[in-house]
Formats: C-alpha cells, sequence, structure tokens
C-alpha cells in the first residue's frame, strides 16, 4: 500500500462514514452536512474548482450561494487548523490537497494483487469501514448525489 497518513497531519476518512482524524483522535466537525460534503468532495477530487460550479453543485439558487460557500469554506479552515494551508481559495477557484483513505486505495485498484504482500492487503482492507460517504447522502443536490454514486461504485 502507499503512504500511510503521517504523525500530526489530518487524515480524511471516506470509505464509510466521513471522519477527520489527527494523531488517531477524530476531530469534530461542522455540524452542515453540506460543508462536511464539501470538505469531503474538495479533498477526494483533489484539483481546483470553480467557486460558481461549487454553488451549483451545493446550493440552492435562490439562497445566497457565494455566501454559504464562504462560510462553509471558513469552518473547514476550523478544522483544518495547522493544515489550513492546504485550502487554496482564490477569487475564482477552491481546492484542497490532503490525503484520502480512498487516495491511498486506488493504486490497489489497478495492481497486481498477487505482487502485494499479506499485510499491504489486510491494511487496506481494515481501512474500508463501509461505503463511500456512507453518512454523507444530500438527496436535493443531485449533481453531488451522482458524483458520490459514481466513486462509490469504484471504491467497491
Amino acid at each position: 500500500m502507499t503512504d500511510a497518513p503521517h504523525k500530526g497531519l489530518l487524515d480524511l476518512c471516506v470509505l464509510g462514514d466521513f471522519q477527520v482524524v489527527r494523531d488517531g483522535a477524530l476531530l469534530d466537525l461542522p455540524p452542515s452536512r453540506k460543508t462536511r460534503a464539501l470538505l469531503a468532495y474538495l479533498a477526494v477530487t483533489g484539483k481546483a474548482h470553480q467557486r460558481e460550479r461549487l454553488c451549483e453543485i451545493f446550493w440552492d439558487i435562490p439562497d445566497d450561494p457565494r455566501g454559504a460557500l464562504r462560510w462553509s469554506l471558513s469552518k473547514i479552515r476550523q478544522v483544518l487548523g495547522d493544515d489550513e494551508p492546504a485550502l487554496v481559495a482564490d477569487r475564482n477557484t477552491v481546492s484542497l490537497k490532503l490525503g484520502t483513505d480512498y487516495a491511498r486505495l486506488l493504486p490497489l485498484v489497478k495492481a497486481d494483487l498477487s505482487m502485494a504482500s499479506t499485510e499491504e492487503l489486510e491494511a487496506a482492507a481494515g481501512s474500508i469501514r463501509g461505503d463511500f460517504l456512507a453518512d454523507l447522502s444530500l438527496e436535493r443536490c443531485f449533481e453531488y448525489e451522482a458524483w458520490r454514486a459514481g466513486v462509490g461504485r469504484l471504491a467497491s
């Protein structure tokens, strides 16, 4: 398997219920499901997203989507703490560069598993705690749900 989480750094667990862990300790997450879903989405995709596009995915038009996005990003910064520089947000785009359990398992999907050690395979199996983002469904956010279902199919 690839790199394990580094001591002191955040690890985002998306295989099962969403968790953010630092040094083995679960961190408190914002109560907003959309904020938690945004954090997971940014971490799993690992690329820059247009703010306007994030607003379309996560917030309804009648609301103030840009204001809601700003509020969610401020809550995400609080969760990140020392790792806050991993979140890059400028006037137009937002990206997050953090490791996830999902990203560490991806190389195994394409690998010849007969070449992996028993320890690697046991560690990989042990990191799967359930379905992809099992507790982060957003029934009114159709594009997010389509993404979550698509990635979930790859993860299973």
